[in-house]
């Protein structure tokens, strides 16, 4: 499961990865929005969640955190 959004001028890209011992984790990858520069500029795993949209929504928040607190350059 796949999101993909804007926000605060970053592009996201939030989904959910199968981990081996079962559930879900999140795994959150924001680039510029306008497209500079090339490629991913912050990428991060969230914790596990038991389903996929959890996984997703978990990764959704860490990436706006990371955006509001200034984490993502």
């Amino acid at each position: 499961m796949v999101k993909q959004f804007e926000y605060g001028g970053y592009a996201v890209t939030a989904r959910a990865v199968p981990q081996v011992g079962g559930g879900f984790a999140g795994v959150v990858r924001i680039a510029d929005a306008f497209g500079e520069p090339a490629g991913p500029i912050y990428e991060a795993e969230t914790g596990p969640a038991p389903t996929p949209q959890g996984a997703v929504a978990m990764a959704e928040a860490a990436a706006m955190r990371a955006i509001d607190a200034g984490e993502v350059n």
